[in-house]
């Protein structure tokens, strides 16, 4: 099979998603990103597809398609909202946590009923004598999850936990990007924690749900490129300077090939990471490495497109000024880039 190929089951799936982008998503966008409107009906709109259990496997009530469809899918909507990607990453990672803890709550994740937000390790949360201490200084759809599930550590050991959202701290964050996310701070000082899972349980539950976060954060940045590279050349054909449009001067050329040498390598890298895992093989450094690649690779096709825009790339107008503001914010996500590049270090040294 073609590296970039899907069956046929697969491929309805995708297009099933890229109308629902097109009619639903596109139209929308800009105003909700520039508005801070929280993209709570796109979000149903994605529960009544089904598409919360691609992953999840069917003797868990899921689809059982793996990863594949699932990257695929969201590189249409990367391409118009961060936002609504980055929520459908968090429900994802919920969901196949809950999987591997057996949880009762999995049902209610994959059919949508409610929001729920992983939390991840990197925020340090801590469980002592059944209640759980600490902040997630940054966590996407915190503000309008029903449900947060966290990684927490209790001496030393890994657990996972399940809360309430209305019984923690919860504050809205005005960040530089994923606008329409319902990004949040949340206080978790004195919050009772439901442990679904502990010890082995709970570090693959979590592994799983990282893994979620890097192949779902590279597909919406490959996504999110490809738009900007579009962008990009539309406007560049309709403008002219020194007589011709931009398109034909060479110097605006060879910004967009170098994008779009960038955006296809990181696609290749996102659905190899999909690939191995849906084949049972070791995929965590595949997965790292192109969380990355596409990232570095969707900042740099916003900041080329912005500058091929002129002043018109810091308009809302344009959309290449949201791709760029959602790519330093998917930087600093799950660990942030650096901390990947240190894990990989470690990987690559041992």
């Amino acid at each position: 099979m073609h590296n970039l190929q899907l069956t046929e089951d697969q491929d309805m799936i995708v297009d099933t998603v890229r109308k629902f982008v097109a009619d639903v998503v596109a139209p929308v966008a800009q105003e909700l990103d520039e508005h801070r409107t929280f993209v709570g009906d796109q979000f149903a709109g994605l529960a009544e597809l089904g598409v919360f259990g691609l992953c999840v496997g069917e003797a868990s009530g899921g689809v059982g398609m793996g990863l594949l469809p699932f990257v695929a899918a969201l590189e249409s909507i990367g391409a118009h909202s961060g936002s609504l990607a980055r929520l459908w990453i968090t429900q994802m990672q919920s969901a196949l946590a809950l999987e591997i803890a057996r949880s009762d709550a999995l049902g209610d994740v994959v059919a949508g009923a409610s929001l729920c937000a992983f939390v991840g390790a990197e925020h340090g949360i801590a469980l002592q004598g059944g209640k759980l201490a600490g902040t997630a200084r940054f966590v996407a759809g915190g503000a309008g999850a029903r449900q947060l599930l966290v990684a927490a550590s209790e001496n030393g050991a890994p657990v996972l936990a399940l809360v309430e959202a209305a019984a923690s701290q919860r504050c809205g964050l005005l960040g530089l990007g994923l606008a329409s996310a319902g990004c949040a701070a949340i206080g978790f000082d004195g919050v009772a924690a439901n442990v679904i899972a502990r010890g082995a349980d709970a570090a693959a539950a979590i592994a799983r749900a990282e893994l979620v976060a890097w192949l779902g954060a590279a597909a919406a940045a490959v996504g999110s490129g490809y738009a900007s590279i579009q962008a990009a050349k539309k406007h560049a054909g309709e403008r002219i300077a020194f007589g011709k449009p931009l398109l034909v001067q060479e110097a605006v050329q060879r910004k967009l090939v170098d994008c779009k040498r960038a955006v296809d390598a990181s696609r290749q890298l996102t659905w190899h990471g999909a690939r191995l895992h849906d084949l049972g093989q070791p995929a965590t450094e595949a997965a790292m490495v192109a969380r990355i690649s596409a990232i570095d690779a969707m900042v740099l096709c916003a900041d080329e497109a912005i500058q091929i825009h002129g002043g018109f790339g810091y308009t809302v107008e344009y959309h290449v000024e949201r791709h760029y503001r959602d790519g330093k914010t998917f930087e600093v996500l799950d660990g942030g880039s650096e901390s990947l590049r240190n894990r990989l270090a470690v990987l690559a040294l041992a």
